[in-house]
Parts: C-alpha cells; sequence; structure tokens
C-alpha cells in the first residue's frame, strides 16, 4: 500500500477530544494493551498529528504520527499499529516468520506467499481469515511488515502452505516508514517455550534444514546474501539454501589453511585500518551482487540503505564469528 510515494492532504494537532476518542478506539481495536501502553502510546501531552494523505492508487488513509514517527494508520475506520507501535509492543499480533531476503520484495509491494512462511516446531498461531498479523524475519521477534491473512490457520495448512498467505498493508522500508526518522528494527531474541529447543537453539539452523515440514519444493534455492539482515550465524545457513551450503563448506577446507595467517594481519592493523577494510569489502560486495544495471543511476543515500547496510551486518557477523572460533 505504502510501496510508492502517497500525498500528503492535509495535517493537523490532534485536540484533547480526539486523543480520547483515538485512545479509546485503540483500546477497542487492541484489548491486549494495557492502560499503561496506551497512555504511552497515545500520550496525554505529547504533541499527536494526524495526517491524511492518499496513496499512490488513490486510497485514503488517516495517519496519526508522535514526534513524527508515524504510529497508526486507518483505513475506512480500521486501525492498524505501524512497524514503529510494533517493535515497541512486539507481541500486539501473532506473528509468522520469513527468510530475510523476502522482506526486500515485501517493501516492493508483493504479498507473502505460503512457501515463504517458516513454520515453526511449535505450530502457527491460531487466526482466522482477515486477521490482522505481524510478519517477522526468521531468529527476529521485532515485526517488519502488518498483513492481513487471506486464509485461517487450517486452511494455509490444508492448503500444503501453497497460495498467498497474507496481504501486506505496509512494511518497514516503505514510505510510511520513510515518514518517520528511519530506524532500524531492534533485535529481539524469539520467545523460546521449550527448555530442550532453547539448549538446543545453536543447532537450530541444521535442525530446521532436516524437518520435512520446513522443506518446501516451491521455495527458492538461489538467494542473494547480500539481502541477509540478520547477526546469527546458523539463520544466515538457512537463508542461502542448501545449495550455498554445501559450497561453503567445501570452501572452509581451503579457508582453513590461511585463517590463522589473515588474522594475524588482521590484529596488527589500526582499527581505522580494519574498518576502512571492511567498508570497501562491504561497498564492493554491494555493487556487485546487489545493484542492477536497470537501478542505476543510483543516489548514495539509496545504495547505503537499501545495498549496503545488509553486506555490513553481513560481513560483521562473519568477521566476528571467525575470531571467537579461532580464540
Amino acid at each position: 500500500m505504502f510501496c510508492k510515494a502517497f500525498r500528503v492532504r492535509a495535517s493537523t494537532a490532534i485536540k484533547g477530544s480526539d486523543r480520547r476518542k483515538l485512545r479509546a478506539d485503540v483500546a477497542a481495536a487492541f484489548p491486549s494493551l494495557s492502560a499503561e501502553q496506551l497512555a504511552e502510546l497515545i500520550p496525554n501531552k505529547e504533541e499527536l498529528n494526524v495526517i491524511k494523505i492518499y496513496t499512490h492508487k488513490g486510497e485514503a488513509v488517516t495517519v496519526y504520527t508522535n514526534s513524527r514517527n508515524p504510529i497508526l494508520f486507518e483505513i475506512e475506520k480500521a486501525l492498524y499499529p505501524t512497524v514503529y507501535t510494533l517493535w515497541v509492543y512486539p507481541d500486539l499480533l501473532p506473528a509468522f516468520s520469513t527468510w530475510p531476503p523476502v522482506l526486500q520484495k515485501l517493501a516492493g509491494g508483493a504479498d507473502l506467499m505460503l512457501p515463504g512462511v517458516v513454520v515453526p516446531s511449535s505450530g502457527f498461531p491460531q487466526v482466522e481469515r482477515g486477521t490482522l498479523c505481524a510478519v517477522t524475519l526468521l531468529g527476529n521477534r521485532a515485526p517488519v511488515a502488518v498483513a492481513a491473512a487471506a486464509m485461517s490457520t487450517t486452511e494455509m495448512l490444508a492448503a500444503g502452505m501453497k497460495g498467498k498467505g497474507f496481504a501486506v498493508l505496509h512494511t518497514y522500508m516503505d514510505h510510511l516508514w520513510e515518514h518517520g526518522d528511519k530506524s532500524c528494527p531492534p533485535t529481539l531474541a524469539p520467545l523460546v517455550a521449550d527448555p530442550a529447543e532453547k539448549e538446543n537453539a545453536e543447532n537450530e539452523g541444521e535442525a530446521e534444514g532436516k524437518k520435512p515440514g520446513n522443506s518446501f519444493t516451491d521455495t527458492p534455492q538461489h538467494v542473494d546474501i547480500g539481502d541477509l539482515s540478520l547477526k546469527e550465524q546458523n539463520s544466515c545457513a538457512i537463508v542461502t539454501g542448501k545449495e550455498e551450503l554445501n559450497e561453503n563448506r567445501a570452501a572452509e577446507t581451503a579457508e582453513d589453511d590461511s585463517t590463522g595467517a589473515q588474522q594475524d594481519a588482521e590484529d596488527s592493523r589500526t582499527p581505522q585500518e580494519q574498518m576502512d577494510a571492511l567498508f570497501n569489502q562491504c561497498f564492493f560486495h554491494a555493487l556487485k551482487c546487489k545493484v542492477k544495471k536497470s537501478d542505476l543511476p543510483l543516489l548514495t543515500s539509496t545504495f547505503l540503505r537499501s545495498h549496503m547496510f545488509s553486506c555490513c551486518f553481513l560481513n560483521s557477523c562473519k568477521v566476528c564469528s571467525t575470531r571467537r572460533s579461532y580464540k
């Protein structure tokens, strides 16, 4: 809905009576919020604004902002939280996880298809068709999208996890998110209910790859590692697919002999030299693997935000994990 720029029709401050009405509407729409949480979300004294906008398709949407950040949007008298609100209250909506590379597709306006949904060992939350849900990335509980379920949980499983699962309304990195302070999602550890599952969390990536419930023939086997934003090495291994896992394992044997010498060379460099080397590596990686000819010419700000930052997360993850393994 907000994958393209929208047009602002009007922007006004919310008065006291309207503020109280908004708080009552939010309490009715999201009954799980406590009185304290409602007071934090719709404060009495902080500046709140209501913005009337038209999307690129001509849809009329009302957006409520707090300190510039959009916290809620309203379509046909139905309230929806933004990702900024869900980062503060991550359990406000039932959540479904997907692979990190899928985020770029969602931000581009695509809906979430069921083959891209990760089936957890504890099972899916029970939802009905039309239920408002949050979409998270594997390994991080911070929502990155707000979507409406296209079918119930029972229908998803009965369909063999094929077809459209969720109609996406708003995502991290879309134009509604850009209307705020453009902050990134926090890193929130997933809730682990089973103690045995928590104990084996480090081997989760390998175990998930072996479960038949999590492998679908429709799942792409080739993914661009530049899209990864998770910091967990096991999660990175899951996303890159079986073929890349085999390539990495074959490459590890050749890399083991030279890792010691590379580690000594890195330790002899100053922190500034190490950061310059990492910056250059991320720059060339993003330029080679993520930027297409059709994307050019490209603003430097867009290149950093959409292409290069994810490479920085990935390369930092690999550097840290390599250092830990050889200490």
